[in-house]
């Protein structure tokens, strides 16, 4: 605060309020104005993020509330996967026996002889009654 000056200038002591407001007028400055419309502007821009989430939610739900089936959700054939994936075996009619049972559980078969379970997670999460693995 100043003294021994009488100009109406000096009569806004408050540092916040000297800063964002005109010293002529007393009206917003326009630094202040920027501020307001880059709040405003990223607060537009984060509810459209919001709304956008929103309605992808909306599309992939379906009436009912439950999940819509994925693009992926094709019927698989089991008996031309199983022969794929039992092609090397040792016991053939063993594994395209169990590897069925496995893949109509599942609806997929891991691709390949052996091994990438993970693309087919319950497959490979199937055991027998002694906790080993059921499918091949």
């Amino acid at each position: 605060m100043r003294t021994g000056t009488s100009s109406p200038k000096a009569s806004i002591s408050h540092p916040y309020l000297t800063s964002h407001l005109c010293r002529s007028s007393g009206k917003p400055s326009q630094i202040y104005r920027m501020a307001l419309s880059t709040n405003m502007a990223a607060s537009l821009v984060l509810f459209s993020l919001l709304l956008l989430h929103f309605t992808q939610a909306e599309e992939l739900m379906s009436i009912d509330g439950a999940p819509s089936p994925s693009p992926q959700a094709q019927p698989i054939d089991c008996g031309i996967a199983c022969e794929g994936r039992c092609g090397l075996s040792k016991r053939p009619n063993l594994c395209k026996r169990s590897c069925g049972s496995c893949c109509k559980r599942c609806k997929c078969v891991p691709p390949g002889t052996s091994g990438n379970y993970e693309a087919c997670p319950c497959y490979a999460n199937l055991t027998t009654r002694k906790n080993a693995r059921k499918c091949p």
